[in-house]
Formats: C-alpha cells, sequence, structure tokens
C-alpha cells in the first residue's frame, strides 16, 4: 500500500516528514518502517497510546543516517510500483490500495460494497446467516474450506481488509491460512461450537519461515512463530473494535497471548494498550481484554465480528 506521507517545510530546518496512520496500525508499525523507536515517535507527537485512529497524523522524527536511508529505499520501492487507476473518491482510494496489495489492478465487477440483505440472526452459538457473502480466493491467503467460509458481507470485508493491512506492511510474509466461517446459510458446524452466524472466522499465523503443510493446516505457534507479522494481524482486527460492525472479542491461547505481550512490551508498548487487548497477565478466567484465552486456541485465532442489529 503506498504510504500516505506529506513532507513539510520546517524553516531554519530539514524536511520534517509526516505520517497518516492507516486501518490498522500502530506506531510499532511506523517505527519498524523508518527505523526509530516507538519512544521516539511518542517523544516527537507529545502521544501516550500507541493505538492511534486511523487518519492520525505523526511526525516522524529523523532518528539516525541509517533510518533515513532505510526510509528513502522503502519511499523508491513503493514508488516504483504503479497501479493503473484513476481513484477520485476515498472509496476509491481505497480499492486501489488493495489493488497494489493484491498485484492487480480492480476491475468494476470485482468490486462490490456488502449486500444489504446480509443479516447474522441470531447468537454465533445459536443462529443463522441470511444473504451471507463467501470469502473469495485472494492473493496472500488461502482459504481451508471455502465451501464453509461463509459470512455476513461486512465481516467477509474486514477480513480482506486486515490481511491486506498486514500485507502491505511486511510484503514477505507467507500465505495465511483462513479456517471456517460458517455453512451458506449458518446454523451448526461440526467441531464447533459456535460459527454459526457468519461472525466468527478461524485464522492462522504468521511464521519466519513457512511450516510443512501450512497453510492446508494450521499449525501451533511453535518456536518460529513471527511476533511481529501476527502482533500486526492482531492489533488490525483489534482496530476495528470501535466500529459498529468491528471485532467484539478474539479467542487465543493464553501461552501464545503472554508471547505476544511480552514481546510488544519489550518494544515499548505502554502498559494501557497491552491491558486493552490481553487478558494475559490476569489469568485465564479474567474477563478482561479484548483477546481471551480458550483451550484448543494454540495454533489458530477466533476472530468474533459484531452484529448488525
Amino acid at each position: 500500500m503506498r504510504l500516505a506521507l506529506a513532507l513539510l517545510l520546517v524553516a531554519g530546518t530539514a524536511h520534517a516528514e509526516r505520517y497518516v496512520i492507516r486501518q490498522g496500525q500502530t506506531l510499532e508499525h511506523v517505527a519498524g518502517a523508518y527505523g526509530c523507536s516507538v519512544e521516539a515517535l511518542m517523544r516527537a507527537n507529545h502521544l501516550q497510546t500507541t493505538l492511534l485512529k486511523p487518519g492520525t497524523e505523526i511526525e516522524i522524527p529523523v532518528c539516525s543516517l541509517r533510518a533515513r536511508a532505510q526510509t528513502r529505499r522503502t519511499k523508491r520501492a513503493q514508488e516504483s510500483v504503479h497501479v493503473d487507476v484513476s481513484p477520485t473518491d476515498d472509496a476509491a482510494k481505497a480499492r486501489a490500495a488493495l489493488a497494489v496489495i493484491d498485484g492487480a489492478t480492480w476491475t468494476t465487477a470485482s468490486v462490490t460494497e456488502p449486500k444489504d440483505d446480509s443479516a447474522s440472526v441470531g447468537e454465533p452459538w445459536d443462529g443463522q446467516l441470511v444473504g451471507g457473502e463467501q470469502l473469495p480466493r485472494g492473493d496472500g491467503y488461502r482459504v481451508r474450506r471455502p465451501e464453509l467460509a461463509y459470512g455476513a458481507a461486512y465481516v467477509v470485508e474486514h477480513l480482506r481488509h486486515v490481511i491486506g493491512e498486514v500485507r502491505a506492511l511486511y510484503p514477505d510474509v507467507h500465505t495465511l491460512a483462513i479456517g471456517d466461517i460458517s455453512a451458506p446459510h449458518g446454523g451448526k458446524l461440526a467441531a464447533h461450537r459456535s460459527h454459526q452466524s457468519g461472525l466468527d472466522v478461524d485464522v492462522g499465523f504468521y511464521f519466519t519461515q513457512q511450516p510443512e503443510g501450512y497453510p492446508e493446516h494450521f499449525v501451533d505457534a511453535d518456536a518460529g512463530l513471527d511476533l511481529q507479522a501476527t502482533w500486526a494481524l492482531l492489533t488490525a482486527f483489534a482496530r476495528t473494535a470501535d466500529l459498529d460492525d468491528g471485532v467484539s472479542i478474539m479467542f487465543l491461547d493464553y501461552a501464545v497471548q503472554k508471547r505476544l505481550y511480552t514481546w510488544a512490551a519489550k518494544r515499548g508498548t505502554p502498559d494501557a494498550d497491552l491491558a486493552q487487548l490481553f487478558q494475559y497477565p490476569h489469568g485465564k478466567d479474567a474477563q478482561t481484554g479484548l483477546i481471551r484465552h480458550w483451550p484448543n486456541h494454540a495454533d489458530h485465532v477466533h476472530v468474533r465480528f459484531k452484529s448488525r442489529r
């Protein structure tokens, strides 16, 4: 995705770059791209949190000569990507950005708005799906069982957008495994307690080296877990939580939570942000955090979206 950068001339100093936060991004993402520390970004912008709303504009400090060289390389690589589209509004610009991520331009036939008649009925553990939309094939992810990959249209759109956000930040990540969502009309699904109303989706992890058999099968979060890319995935989902149709809760093994929590804390993520995201370290039964423990979720994260009612 092309970065939304603007250059501002500061009297008596060098040019100071500014960056506009995209959906699903945190300061950790920006810091990693520019070779800065999270603390440097927070100090430069007088921030108290790393979770910023999309559209927030921040200043990128000059961290080091090495960081500046990295920035120039990043920008040159991005500017070398061309998409033969001419977006005229925000929606078109978003589609153009996703076209870059998917490695192909959008056509009128491939761009659809969520269907008005898509609806989740009942509860995720006792419900149905009306007018569900099937998650299509796409670059960067593999749908393990397409016949059980039906969800509310906005769930499908959120899912594709989140995957696109992570791939924009980390272009070299491997294909992501996507598990079950719901049957075409919802209802009981073998081996699941929920997944009945098109609001639940099972999502695999990113690894530093793609494991054997993945993404055809989920793989436990072993020593090869890519903490940085998986953190980006979870925070991209979390950034939708303030939307009426965004994520309501995520289920993830407590030990995997600990690893991600520890990694993020060492990177300088404020305690308040960690507490907002994770149940860890308050115990498996604690009713706190967007991400909660559930048995048998050491090889994937279960993401549940809100129902539009």
